[in-house]
């Protein structure tokens, strides 16, 4: 009797889902066996860089010149110490921000808006002293 018992199992993990999508998946994939292949292939690891000696070169003898370079890493530092010059002098006096030319430029694109909204409010409480 707990033959049965085993032979129910195995039928139900025969049957399980996962084991039926693998049975599809595998019908589908037109791969030969291990056995059919001729010889033994090497695995190879996908490379992580591209290689400097197969990429096409530029006709004028390469990218930028040291001058560019050099140009360029000190205006990005500058910047950068800009930036963050920047952030400590509004993390000191959180006021600064009101003034800001972040600020300025959101007050003159939301102009339309701060003014229907000023309107809307002022209409609001001339309703309510009618009311009262």
């Amino acid at each position: 009797m707990w033959y049965q018992v085993e032979d129910e199992e195995e039928e139900d993990l025969m049957c399980s889902p996962a084991i039926l999508a693998r049975r599809a998946s595998e019908s589908w994939i037109n791969v030969p066996p291990v056995e059919m292949l001729s010889s033994p292939q090497t695995l190879q690891r996908k490379k992580s860089l591209p290689d400097v000696a197969g990429m096409p070169r530029m006709p004028d003898g390469g990218g930028m010149s040291r001058e560019e370079v050099s140009a360029l890493g000190s205006a990005r530092r500058e910047e950068v110490r800009r930036m963050y010059e920047e952030s400590e002098k509004l993390r000191a006096n959180p006021l600064l921000y009101l003034v800001s030319p972040q600020v300025k430029d959101w007050f003159s694109r939301q102009q339309l808006v701060i003014l229907v909204l000023f309107i809307n409010i002022s209409l609001g409480i001339m309703f309510f002293k009618l009311l009262t």
